[in-house]
């Protein structure tokens, strides 16, 4: 099926991400995002800014829903130096 809704449309939340896919079928729809590369982002105990990527990790948000269907949101974010 071919929506030709934006996607930050139906989820706001999802502005400031990338999306780098969406799985529909009889399972969750499941929607793939990351964190931008090089964006800064403060230390909340220091308050100093970096843009230094240390690594990466999947985050699961699975408590939404998307037209009535069950959907599951993969988030891959940043762990900064």
């Amino acid at each position: 099926m071919v929506c030709d809704v934006e996607l930050t449309e139906l989820l706001p939340a999802l502005a400031g991400v990338l999306v780098d896919g969406v799985e529909t079928g009889p399972s969750p729809v499941r929607i793939m995002v990351r964190t931008p590369a090089g964006a800064m982002a403060t230390c909340p105990d220091r308050g100093q800014e970096s843009e230094w990527e240390h690594s990466r990790y999947v985050r699961h948000v699975a408590d939404e829903a998307i037209g009535g269907r069950p959907a599951m949101i993969d988030i891959s974010v940043r762990r900064l130096y």
